[in-house]
């Protein structure tokens, strides 16, 4: 691993650990990575070092800290939102002032984690957003509309955590607003990351630097 595991605080002072890892670069963007249901482990590190190897300053914060995983060992059921909104902009705050940032930070994340990146364009200041296949996007567009900064959806075709119908509703929302660029892939939930599917998550990356590039 590049990174290292350091604590952060939320807001109301509750301890919490955060992997980041810095690259080479003086300064760099900050990325706040978001974790899938399975919690705060080496895929995600490894997703924080190909960041930081592309020139940002990647941090994956456990999200979860406040609750336990279920019998299958996920999050699933457990997780709260709103302590995982907590700590996401927490930690964007605190990648914003940390030595080698210049001061501008994306928000991305997988699975759970595509529903945090889309809250942190919208309430929480991110000066650019990637949600990949978020699970609860269809529960969250009344926040279409509050988007101001570059935001790209990545969306499995048939995801297996909604229907299709709620797939049609998350892009004929976000149509309205010209800050948001949706993409279907013909691949499952967790394309980019779980259940790779390696083009398709190529193409989904290759559309998040796109825009996370203009940061530099």
């Amino acid at each position: 691993m590049n990174g290292e595991t350091i604590e952060l605080k939320t807001g109301a002072g509750r301890v919490y650990r955060c992997y980041v890892s810095r690259p080479k670069s003086a300064k760099a963007p900050g990325v706040v990575i978001g974790l899938d249901i399975f919690g705060f482990r080496q895929v995600f590190f490894d997703i924080a070092d190909d960041f930081a190897a592309r020139g940002y300053l990647a941090a994956v914060p456990d999200y979860f800290w406040d609750v336990q995983p279920n019998e299958s060992g996920t999050f699933r059921g457990q997780y709260k939102f709103p302590t995982m909104v907590e700590t996401t902009g927490a930690t964007m705050a605190a990648v914003r002032t940390m030595a080698g940032c210049n001061g501008k930070v994306a928000v991305t994340g997988f699975c759970v984690g595509g529903n945090t990146a889309f809250i942190g364009a919208a309430q929480q200041g991110a000066d650019a957003a990637a949600s990949y296949y978020g699970t609860r996007l269809h529960t969250l567009l009344d926040e279409v509309d509050a988007i101001k900064v570059p935001t790209v959806l990545h969306i499995a075709e048939h995801d297996e955590t909604y229907p299709d119908e709620e797939r049609d509703r998350i892009l004929a929302a976000v149509k309205r607003n010209p800050n948001i660029s949706a993409h279907v892939y013909a691949a499952p939930h967790g394309f980019a990351h779980s259940h790779v599917d390696e083009a398709a998550g190529n193409l989904a990356h290759e559309r998040t630097f796109q825009i996370f590039d203009k940061l530099k």
